[in-house]
């Protein structure tokens, strides 16, 4: 009956199976015994060629010898697993002899019924990974449900054809028993068509059964392995999950993982005594099973956790203390477990890169600042507008500006390096100093027991939890060896002279400055640098750039200096401990580096100083026209040097706490500062007299340089409201003397206070001293101003008293003032009003000094003459009387006394009829004199009293009076 034409239930009642895929073949078995029997009988005779007996004997040639265990394996086959299409070649690649031992073979062969999962992981797959075991794990579950879909369409296929060959087999068989009595030889005794019927149910059996037989024993051994894969895939899957967490930097759940698989480990271990033991015999195959598969599985966890570890080793070394990385990585080596300590591993090599990087950080900041100092050496030097403009530039600053501008652009960018170099230096957040803080803070909280630490497996890392004796003495030296390192680094950066080779540039270190420096650009000119403007010794400051002002200077370096405080008392406060020689050697340092400041910032002051005169732009404040802006420019100036040299002295912004780290400044240095500052004024002063004897001398006034400045030559056409025409000598010399007397009567003064304030000193010489240059410098400068006006108004007074047309004629009197007392009071007109419009505050302290000079040489002509007659006693009397009353706003104690002395020469000289004469003829005269000076009121009006406009005003008067 055809398969296809009946339904799976009537197959099996027509061949009376229990099963459409029985493991034997056997009939029904009744209640009744002889059913039974016969039942047995002829299930024995029907299903003889298929009991599993009968295989290797009936079976044996059909189905094939190289099929069967009974007779010979398969020479080799595929891996079940998918790894490789040969077996039999990994194996002999392990050196097992598999070709020529059977029974060795059989073990390894899935179609083998003794096949062994567990043996053949072990040396089939003893190198490969768990992700391929895995993957080899789905391989197989697939193969398998393929091998049971083809089984089982092969045997509902060819059912039908079996059946019918085993028809033929017993109609066979039967016609060979009813013809068992025949004799006919030529049918070789009935079986010649019977030997036909065979030869063709062979050829049909060995294309049936042949396949069903080898994927029924291949199935089984692959259901067997996979069984095995599958009860222990949870140990097979850690050494994957260790790496994903190592992949994704799960640290914590690596750790679990970790002590998962050593679980597993030891728990297979126990499984499997000790053969030495003598109590293997009891054990379970699966308990060896798992056990060949727990250890495959630690082997794998022991390659991968410890190329973890070495990764990890090497990030530890290399990590820094910023981030906190390191604990994270001593925890996990910890947790690990490892035999060196990770802590002091760390730690030393913490110490061996900082005592790298200190050198490093310093050597490559002092090339950079060499290749900057040897820009500004090259770069054209400032033009005096452009220092003029430099240093007026502290009256122009507003408390907010953060962008100043203190000198050339080479000379800022080479502060901006310098200052660079400190904070990489010395900022205790982001520089080295701050790397070695903290890793001295991380280094003590190990050396204490401070950090919680995990204890590892089986409390195998508590011993790591001490730092010993001798890493602890070596990290404490170590310290102590960095902070005199840096030390070390600091006193070379302020003694040394400039280094000659700049070749360190080249390296590959990234670069502390501003890309100003590029490779194009290092033409350099030789090492040995000029000196700086005003620098009085044969010394060349590497941190300090060649013709800097003391602007700059006071600002970056205060910025330096204070830098340097702090992480002195950083320092100090951290490391005094260790070694009692740390608090004085750190105070040399800031002793040296002050000095060092000083000097240099002091013989830029000293200069600067001389350079004042070039602030002299010839115009005017708006609060006071009666002076330049000079002043005001010179006392903007001065104050900023005066507190940045106080900033870098005294440090007052440095907390120093109880270590007193910085040193007080010697007795030597504050004489020194002191008497540069009575300099400084001297050569201040003297400039000013040089800029009213003679301009100094700039390029044209359009401001080429572009810094928006004054030429101190200004032209008439350029005048402004608040400009002043330079070009005339007596204007200049006129607001120089104001400018002078501002400066004796407020801004000398205002700086003596604050010098004694900034440094706890009291100025009493130097001020006196001060008070006299400035009395000294007036005094020259004034005379040099009035000396033309008094030799004008003295030869105008010679040659009128001693012309032959000054006395009237004999005979009659004295109707008129002479010409010569006009021409004299014209000249002081023309004076008053340039002194007006230029100097208002010198007015009184000039007219009254000219007045005191006309008397003078009215006085002394008449000692000259002698004798006098009526007529002239009463044209003298007149011309004086005149020259006093017009005058009279501007009489001093000396003109007056001038005075008195002509009416004693007039007297002397006089006989008695002349002075008798005089008296009768006073009243007429002082009629006379009263005409006179109503007629003369508008030529000489600018001489009447006024009442003073402010107390600065008085102040003036009265020194002019003093005069």
């Amino acid at each position: 009956m055809p398969a296809s034409r009946t339904d799976g239930a009537s197959i099996l009642k027509h061949y009376r199976l229990q099963d459409p895929f029985p493991t034997a073949w056997s009939d029904p078995v009744d209640d009744a015994q002889q059913q039974q029997a016969n039942t047995r009988r002829k299930s024995t005779v029907r299903y003889s060629v298929l009991q599993e007996e009968n295989v290797s004997s009936t079976l044996k040639g059909l189905i094939g010898a190289e099929l069967y265990d009974g007779a010979t394996l398969p020479r080799d086959e595929p891996d079940p697993l998918g790894s490789t299409d040969s077996v039999v070649r990994v194996l002999k690649q392990r050196g097992l002899p598999v070709e020529d031992n059977v029974r060795l073979r059989s073990r390894y062969l899935v179609s083998s019924k003794h096949f062994s999962p567990a043996v053949f992981l072990r040396d089939v797959h003893a190198n490969t990974p768990t992700p391929t075991l895995q993957q080899g794990l789905n391989y197989l579950s697939q193969s398998i449900a393929q091998k049971s879909g083809s089984l089982k369409d092969l045997v509902e296929n060819n059912f039908d054809r079996f059946v019918t060959a085993k028809a033929t087999i017993e109609g066979v068989y039967r016609e060979m028993k009813e013809n068992v009595l025949g004799n006919d030889k030529e049918a070789e005794y009935g079986v010649g068509k019977i030997r036909g019927y065979l030869n063709e149910v062979d050829m049909k059996a060995h294309e049936v059964f042949g396949p069903i037989m080898s994927g029924r024993g291949r199935e089984e051994g692959l259901r067997l392995l996979l069984g095995t894969l599958e009860k222990h895939e949870a140990m097979l899957n850690i050494p994957s999950n260790i790496l994903e967490c190592i992949k994704r930097k799960e640290y914590d759940a690596l750790q679990e993982e970790y002590q998962k698989a050593r679980q597993h480990w030891d728990d297979s271990r126990a499984l499997v005594p000790d053969p030495k033991a003598g109590l293997a015999g009891g054990v379970k195959e699966e308990h060896i099973h798992q056990l060949i598969i727990a250890e495959k599985m630690w082997n794998e966890v022991t390659f991968v956790v410890e190329e973890f570890k070495k990764d990890t080793w090497k990030r530890l070394v290399e990590c820094k203390t910023e981030d906190n990385t390191h604990m994270e990585l001593i925890q996990i080596l910890l947790e690990l477990g490892v035999d060196e300590n990770p802590i002091a591993a760390w730690l030393i090599s913490r110490h061996d890169y900082l005592k790298g990087r200190i050198t490093a950080v310093f050597e490559r900041s002092r090339v950079e600042i060499e290749v900057v100092r040897r820009q500004v050496l090259r770069a054209s030097p400032p033009s005096p507008q452009a220092i003029g403009h430099h240093l007026r530039s502290p009256a122009r600053w507003i408390p907010s500006d953060s962008k100043k501008s203190f000198d050339i652009p080479a000379i800022n960018a080479f502060w901006e390096v310098v200052h660079n170099t400190m904070v990489a230096m010395l900022d205790s957040s982001t520089g080295v100093l701050g790397e070695l803080l903290n890793f001295w803070k991380v280094a003590q909280s190990f050396i204490d027991g401070d950090n919680l630490l995990p204890v590892g497996i089986d409390d195998q890392s508590r011993k790591h939890h001490r730092l010993s004796d001798q890493d602890v003495l070596f990290l404490r030296t170590s310290a102590v060896e960095l902070v005199a390192q840096v030390r070390s680094c600091m006193v070379t950066f302020f003694q040394e002279p400039p280094i000659d080779d700049v070749s360190a540039l080249y390296s590959p270190l990234p670069p502390l400055t501003p890309a100003s420096a590029t490779p194009k650009e290092l033409d350099f000119p030789p090492p040995s640098a000029p000196k700086m403007r005003g620098q009085e010794d044969d010394d060349v400051y590497a941190f300090f750039p060649p013709g800097a002002n003391s602007l700059g200077a006071v600002h970056y370096m205060g910025k330096v200096m204070l830098l340097l405080g702090k992480a002195a008392a950083s320092l100090a406060e951290v490391f005094a401990g260790l070694r009692g020689s740390v608090l004085e050697e750190l105070r040399s340092m800031l002793s040296t580096a002050r000095e060092r400041t000083v000097k240099a910032v002091a013989a830029a002051w000293l200069t600067d100083s001389a350079n004042c005169k070039l602030m002299e732009d010839w115009t005017r404040p708006t609060d006071n026209r009666g002076v330049t802006k000079m002043p005001g420019y010179f006392l903007a100036f001065e104050k900023e040097i005066i507190g940045g040299m106080q900033s870098i002295i005294y440090l007052d912004n440095v907390r120093n706490g109880e270590t007193s780290v910085i040193p007080p400044p010697s007795a030597k240095l504050l004489i020194n500062v002191r008497g540069q500052f009575v300099r400084t004024l001297y050569k201040a002063l003297q400039g000013m007299v040089e800029n009213a004897q003679s301009p100094a001398k700039t390029e044209d006034s359009s401001d080429t340089s572009g810094l928006g400045g004054h030429s101190s030559a200004i032209t008439a056409a350029n005048l402004t409201a608040h400009s002043i025409d330079s070009r005339d000598k007596k204007t200049r010399m006129l607001l120089t003397l104001s400018n002078l007397q501002l400066l004796r009567s407020e801004i000398a003064p205002e700086l003596i206070s604050q010098f004694e304030n900034a440094f706890s000193v009291k100025l009493t010489e130097e001020s006196k001293t001060i008070r006299d240059t400035l009395g000294q410098i007036d005094k020259q400068l004034f005379d040099e101003y009035t000396t033309p006006l008094v030799n004008t108004i003295a030869d105008i007074v010679r040659n009128g008293l001693f012309s032959p047309t000054w006395a009237p004629p004999p005979g009659k009197m004295a109707v008129d003032v002479r010409p010569y007392i006009y021409d004299a009071l014209l000249c002081m007109v023309d004076v008053h009003a340039q002194v007006t419009i230029t100097a208002p505050s010198l007015v009184q302290q000039v007219i009254s000094f000219l007045l005191e000079q006309f008397s003078k040489e009215i006085l002394e002509a008449f000692r000259k003459k002698r004798t006098f007659t009526l007529g002239e006693l009463l044209q003298a009397t007149l011309d004086v009387e005149f020259v006093n009353q017009t005058l009279s706003q501007f009489n001093t104690p000396k003109s007056s006394e001038y005075q008195q002395l002509v009416y004693v020469e007039l007297d002397r000289g006089s006989d008695g009829d002349a002075r008798a004469g005089l008296q009768n003829e006073l009243g007429e005269m002082k009629r006379l004199l009263s005409s006179l000076r109503r007629s003369s009121r508008a030529e000489f009006l600018c001489f009447r009293a006024k009442k003073p406009s402010s107390k600065r005003t008085n102040a003036h008067i009265t020194e002019g009076e003093a005069r």
